[in-house]
This record gives structure tokens, C-alpha cells and sequence, in this order.
């Protein structure tokens, strides 16, 4: 009986209404218009980079938006929580930036010149890979290496798993974005595999992604059954977990 009832509830809830996500996610309009306001408050001219039609989980509390190095070309947003989840939003910028301290002329040169030379961490492999090798999560790590030279970087590490190399990477060197192009393990249109996990079982069902995903992203699925959409993570090729 207690089996029957788990798998009910298991049901249930791949069969929300899309509805529901809409009310329980959070747009990428809705991030955007946060790093905006943060931008505006440190007056930063700048757009985020982000799909606005794209939605996240919804987070109890308030993003926290900082930049992931020196300067604001990069930020990362997190929230908090029992559900905590973090990304990486890149800005495209209408003027240079102000908020680095480095190049910000009320800092006496003396300090600016050594914040020059400060060490931040930033993504690498612990592996030299090829050309056409994918980066998976037992090949990432953290590396340090000074301000100056942190640009074009990943500074999050989890933002290279799934990603296909372009070129040779040496291990134990920083990750250019143009060293890599994007693998997405699951296309628009792609037939995949739902996994919901239970207290105490798991269901599968099959369902058709409605965009395109990389390890670790959130994309919308439509229930094949039912015919919702539900609001899931990339974790495999093909495979996503709610």
C-alpha cells in the first residue's frame, strides 16, 4: 500500500501543470533585471547575457549577485536556501568598468599596484585533454593565477563539465572560453528520459526537451504522458531529474 501511494505521489508530481512552474520558477527576466539593478548600484554600464525566457529554480530568498573576479565582466548569482543553486552570468559592457578597484583612481597607486599582482581562483583540468575530449566532472579542478591574466577564464569549475574541447588543454592551466565550444548533452526537440527520486522510490517517464542543455542546466521538458512542462535538470545525455 505504502509503495502504491509513493509512486501516486511520484505521478503527481511529474504531471504538475505548467502553470505551477511558472509560479514556482524564477524567469531569466527576473535575474537579468536583479544583476541589473546591482550593476546600476555600482555604477556599472553594462547588459547581462542571459535568456530571458529561461527559468530557474525559485529562490526563497534574495539573489546574491557578486562579481567572480576583480572586475564585473563576469558575475556569479546565487541563492540560498534549503535549495541552494548558483550561475554564471557574463556582461556585455557599453562603457569600462568602474567597480574594480584596480583601475578606480581614488585607490592610492601604491594599492592598486599590489591588488595587480593578488592571486584569484579560477577553472582548470586535471588532465591534458585533446582536441574533441569532453570535460567531465572527475577532470575539473581550481588553480590560482594573478588579476591581471584572469580574462577569457571560467572562474566557476562546474561551468567547463559537459563542455567539447576545441584544441589541445594543457592540465593544470587556466580554461580559455575559446579553447571550448558547447556539447550539449540534451537538443531541442530531443527525446529524454524524466527522473524523479523519492523518499523511498524513483520514477522514469519520457518526455521531449523544448531547448537545448548542458550538464548542470535547467532546461523545459514536456511530459510525453501527460503532455506538461516541467521545469528539469540536465545531469546525462538524454536524462534529466526533477
Amino acid at each position: 500500500m505504502a509503495r502504491s501511494l509513493a509512486i501516486i505521489i511520484a505521478l503527481i508530481c511529474l504531471t504538475t501543470p505548467s502553470k505551477l512552474f511558472a509560479e514556482t520558477g524564477l524567469s531569466g527576466k527576473s535575474v537579468k533585471e536583479a544583476i541589473q539593478h546591482t550593476l546600476t548600484l555600482n555604477n556599472i554600464s553594462a547588459t547581462p547575457i542571459i535568456n530571458e525566457k529561461k527559468l530557474f529554480p525559485k529562490c526563497a530568498n534574495k539573489l546574491s549577485i557578486n562579481p567572480s573576479y576583480g572586475n564585473w565582466k563576469t558575475v556569479s548569482v546565487t541563492c540560498q536556501g534549503n535549495a541552494p543553486w548558483k550561475i554564471t552570468v557574463r556582461n556585455k559592457f557599453s562603457a569600462p568598468a568602474k567597480a574594480s578597484n584596480i583601475a578606480n583612481p581614488s585607490v592610492p597607486k601604491t594599492q592598486r599596484t599590489i591588488q595587480l599582482f593578488d592571486e584569484v581562483k579560477v577553472a582548470a583540468i586535471t588532465r591534458s585533454i585533446r582536441r574533441g575530449d569532453v570535460i567531465t566532472p572527475a577532470d575539473v579542478t581550481e588553480i590560482k593565477i594573478p588579476v591581471n591574466k584572469a580574462t577569457d577564464i571560467f572562474p566557476n569549475y562546474k561551468d567547463l563539465i559537459g563542455r567539447r574541447a576545441k584544441t589541445t588543454i594543457k592540465a593544470l592551466t587556466p580554461v580559455f572560453s575559446r579553447q571550448l565550444e558547447t556539447n550539449f548533452m540534451i537538443e531541442e526537440n530531443m527525446q529524454v528520459t524524466i527522473i524523479h527520486h523519492g523518499k523511498h522510490i524513483s520514477v522514469q517517464m519520457e518526455g521531449v526537451a523544448l531547448e537545448n542543455g548542458q550538464y548542470g542546466d535547467w532546461i523545459n521538458v514536456k511530459n510525453s504522458k501527460s503532455g506538461r512542462i516541467i521545469l528539469a535538470k540536465v545531469i546525462a545525455e538524454k536524462k534529466v531529474t526533477i
